[in-house]
């Protein structure tokens, strides 16, 4: 988890959130939840966290979803990771859709 936070740190990710969904029997234990304000911001932040992971032997299962979209899903298997645009964040409201999900971390 630690791996994912700090990388999308260094890409100046904002509003990071962790969200533990495991009683909540969802597909995964956690959800991390990450905004950023511009394309190139987005696919620097998902580019940064695939590269970390990968370089601690984590494959991703799934990459979906596509920049201009606004919204980027990485399947980590037990980590899901959603980069989005504020626009969509806040459209979607994920945190208030998982809400009973214990807040795990928060910047």
């Amino acid at each position: 988890m630690d791996i994912i936070i700090q990388a999308a740190e260094s890409k100046k990710a904002e509003n990071i959130v962790v969200l533990d969904v495991q009683k909540q029997k969802a597909i995964c234990d956690y959800l991390v939840i990450a905004s950023g304000g511009s394309a190139p911001q987005l696919r620097a932040i998902i580019r940064e966290i695939e590269a970390k992971v990968k370089e601690a032997g984590v494959v991703s299962r799934l990459f979906e979803g596509n920049i201009s979209s606004g919204w980027v899903i990485l399947d980590l298997g037990t980590i899901v990771v959603h980069v989005m645009s504020e626009e969509e964040r806040a459209y979607y409201n994920l945190e208030k859709l998982w809400g009973q999900g214990a807040v795990f971390y928060h910047v």
